[in-house]
Order: structure tokens, then C-alpha cells, then sequence
């Protein structure tokens, strides 16, 4: 069964991003198109309206025909933070209306409309998004340095909830210490959040600190849940999907520890080995913690990397507590460490500010130099956008 999707952005065949780039290879293209509506110019993605008085004009844009597949409307729905359970709370909503193709051809499709009151300044008279300040998706966005106050950078942390109390946040003290350290603002993201409030909290920071965690969803890449899996919490899940979306359009520097390592390669479409044990290797190791908050192995760095650049060594020794572990990498992303029996201990993408992600636990290592230098990383890359 076939499904019809009017685009206007970012989603639009040859415009998307790496993250979604492998479900808009998907879309087959059914032609141009347009809708009644305005849509507005929002800095890096444009936002459509179809209900309103402000509806009173024409939106150009493209209807592409895509499979019904839960799994590529679930990733779409993330990337535009859309939660059907909580349509008020989302950025975006997906709703059903009427395109009009060629000769005069109506169509019921799907599209993503705006969920917030947009500036009305910042219509767009022509209603092509993509004819104007579309083009500067595929220019460098790097933001400039500029003089300012001296302000420490601030670093968005993501939370964790409390096994015992899960309606209370939960941020292990390692991770702001080490942004501390590393001449940042530690600042604490709550994750039962509004999703349409998150352009406002980007606005509000200069890097985003992607922690540890437990295990996201396998349904995120197709597979169902292995026994030994211990889900973290949806909430969680959803609200940090759609925060590493509104970063990447932004170019928002970011780092990922643990969980945000697999976060930001399952956000690119890469896909997780649920159980390590089940994965047959040669001189298998074991990266599960075993209470022994000392016990260490040595990860090699792969050469022309930008952890090799961070760390400055080819080899580090790192602490380990995962049972899972990157197994498809995502789109555009770079393996950057592998451990002594083959894993890939971190990924990045080279052409961001920063898109750098580790599966060890660094925070809990960062009085020592090379522990300590991703977070400098991160907090140095996000001074130079403020």
C-alpha cells in the first residue's frame, strides 16, 4: 500500500539531510505541487500552515508517493518532532489535506504543518521555501566567531530518570563536572518536555552533551526487542530524537556518551547489536560493567579521525559498561575507535562542527588529559558559534 506525502523543505528528494537521507531515497516523486496555505521562513527549515486566516495563499512543493512502512513514518515523525500521542506538545503535526498536482489533479496526502504561532514577517510571499532561503541548506553554516562577552559556553546535558522514583530527573555528576572542567556551563535538559518547546532550548545553548543510558527502542531499526533489553524511557527516547534533529539542521555542536553514541548513529539510520554476548568474535571481550568501576581496555584510534585530532594518541584506555553496541553504521557517519576485538567504540560525521560520539564513558575518566579533551572539544567548537 502506497502513501502520498506533499513536501516543502528539508524533506524534499536531493535537500535532506544525512539523517533522514535514506528514507527520502525511499520517496518516488509524483511531481510539483501545491497546497493552500503560507509557509514561513524559520532559519534552517521552513514551516507550512494550512488552518487559519494566515492560509490564504499557495505553497509550492513536491507529492511523493512512499511505502507504508510503520518503521520510516516512525523516523519521520521524529525528525519533525511529531508524537501522535501528544499532538498540542509537538513541533510539528502530520496531518491529512489536498495537494493539487498538474492539469489540475487533487490528491490526499500526508504533510508536516507548523504547531506554533509563526512571526507573520516571516512569510514567505512566493510560497517556494526552497527557491529562497532553501539554498542555505547546502551552503557552509558554520556560524562565525564574533566579540562578545566572555561568557563560558553553555552545555546542554540530557537527563536520565530515577530507577526508584521515575517521575524525578537523574544526571550523574560526572557529566556536568567534566563540561565544568572543560571551561563549559553545564545546564540540565528535562526530557518531559513539550517537543515544540525545543527550538527555544537550542536557541538557548551552544553544545548538546548526549548522555548514557538504557536501551533505546530495536523497533527505531527494524528488529524486536531481545530478552536481556531494558527500554529507556519512551519519553526519554522521543524527546532526545527530535533534540538531535533541531541540533543537526543547526549545525549545533554535539557530543554523545554511551546511549548518545548509539542515539546519533540510529538517528542516521544505523542500527545496534541488542546483546553483545549473543556476537560471536575472536578474543571476545567483556564490555559490561562487572563492579569493578576499575576495570579498563585499551580502544585503537583510527588515524585522520577527529578523535585522533581530540585525544591526540592512537590508542587510549577506556572503561567499559554496554551490552549493546553500533553494529550498521549510519549514513554519513565514520567509525573513529575500535576495541581490541572489533567493535566500533565511537563514530562521528567530519563534515559538522562537531558530530563526535564515543560508547565508553569518558566523564568518569576527564581528570586525565585524554578523557577530558571531548569535552573541551565540544565546549571550544560551541564558543566559536556564539
Amino acid at each position: 500500500m502506497t502513501s502520498f506525502l506533499f513536501v516543502y523543505g528539508t524533506l524534499t528528494p536531493g535537500r535532506a539531510p544525512a539523517c533522514v537521507a535514506d528514507l527520502v531515497a525511499r520517496f518516488e516523486p509524483a511531481g510539483p505541487a501545491t497546497v493552500r496555505g503560507t509557509v514561513y521562513d524559520l532559519g534552517d527549515y521552513p514551516g507550512l500552515v494550512l488552518d487559519g486566516p494566515a492560509a490564504a495563499g499557495t505553497v509550492l512543493g513536491q507529492v511523493c508517493a512512499l511505502p507504508d512502512d510503520p518503521l520510516l513514518w516512525r523516523r519521520l515523525d521524529a525528525y519533525e518532532g511529531f508524537d501522535a500521542s501528544a499532538p498540542a506538545a509537538s513541533l510539528f503535526c502530520r496531518v491529512t489535506t489536498v495537494a493539487t498536482l498538474a492539469a489540475g489533479r487533487r490528491v490526499a496526502c500526508q504533510t508536516y504543518v507548523y504547531n506554533r504561532t509563526p512571526d507573520q514577517g516571516r512569510a514567505v510571499p512566493s510560497g517556494d521555501w526552497l527557491a529562497g532561503r532553501g539554498d542555505r541548506a547546502a551552503t557552509d553554516l558554520t556560524p562565525t566567531p564574533t566579540e562578545g562577552t566572555m561568557r563560558r559556553p553553555i552545555i546542554g546535558i540530557t537527563a536520565d530518570y530515577n530507577d526508584e522514583n521515575p517521575t524525578r530527573y537523574m544526571v550523574p555528576g560526572d557529566y556536568p563536572k567534566s563540561v565544568e572542567r572543560a571551561g563549559g556551563l553545564p545546564v540540565v535538559l528535562p526530557f518531559r518536555t513539550d517537543l515544540a518547546l525545543i527550538p527555544e532550548i537550542v536557541d538557548a545553548l551552544d553544545g548538546v552533551l548526549f548522555t548514557g543510558g538504557n536501551d533505546l527502542d530495536p523497533a527505531l531499526w527494524g528488529e524486536p526487542k531481545h530478552p536481556k533489553g531494558v527500554p529507556v524511557d519512551p519519553d526519554r527516547q522521543q524527546f532526545e530524537l527530535a533534540l538531535l534533529a533541531e541540533v543537526e539542521r543547526r549545525r549545533t555542536p554535539a557530543l554523545g556518551v554511551c546511549l548518545g553514541c548509539q542515539l546519533m548513529n540510529v538517528h542516521r539510520g544505523g542500527s545496534l547489536v541488542q546483546f553483545l554476548p549473543d556476537v560471536p568474535r575472536d578474543n571476545a571481550l567483556e564490555h559490561r560493567f562487572q563492579g569493578d568501576s576499575a576495570f579498563r581496555h585499551d580502544v585503537r584510534v583510527e588515524p585522520g579521525t577527529v578523535l585522533a585530532d581530540v585525544v591526540g594518541r592512537d590508542r587510549i584506555s577506556v572503561n567499559s559498561r554496554h551490552k549493546q553496541a553500533v553494529s550498521r553504521v549510519g549514513r554519513g557517519l565514520r567509525p573513529n575507535a575500535y576495541s581490541p576485538d572489533g567493535l566500533v567504540e565511537g563514530i562521528e560525521d567530519p563534515t559538522l562542527p562537531l558530530y563526535l560520539a564515543v560508547q565508553w564513558h569518558p566523564e568518569n575518566l576527564s581528570e586525565s588529559p585524554e578523557h577530558l579533551a571531548p569535552f573541551r572539544r565540544l565546549v571550544e567548537v560551541a564558543g566559536k558559534g556564539r
